[in-house]
């Protein structure tokens, strides 16, 4: 049996209510075109983060971030051999970026950029 303080969410929800806990809940609801806009404006927003914060690097974690992308991971070999840094600095320097936030290590030790 139905207890009467359930009547209004029970009514909400047999006409189609969704559960909103965070933003992205409300965004799933939009349009397409309107989606779709808004997560180009996020992306260009990150992108322009990044390399804002790319400017404040030294010279080898802006060697190594500009090696990294955020759609494909490189793994931590494929970073040394591309650099031509030693395997030390460049784990030194991998640990860095990661520190700053810039960067994330994923499993089966890949690195990629974070856009932020």
């Amino acid at each position: 049996m139905t207890q009467p303080v359930s009547s209004a969410p029970n009514r909400l929800i047999k006409h189609g209510a969704k559960l909103v806990t965070n933003g992205e809940d409300v965004i799933e609801e939009l349009p397409t075109p309107i989606r779709a806009a808004l997560v180009k404006a996020e992306q260009k927003e990150a992108e322009q983060l990044n390399l804002l914060a790319a400017a404040s690097l030294n010279s080898n974690e802006k060697k190594i971030f500009e090696l990294l992308s955020a759609d494909e991971p490189s793994h931590i070999d494929d970073i040394v051999e591309r650099s031509g840094l030693h395997s030390s600095e460049v784990l030194a320097t991998l640990f860095d970026l990661e520190m700053k936030g810039l960067i994330g290590q994923l499993p089966g030790r890949q690195f990629s950029n974070v856009l932020l």
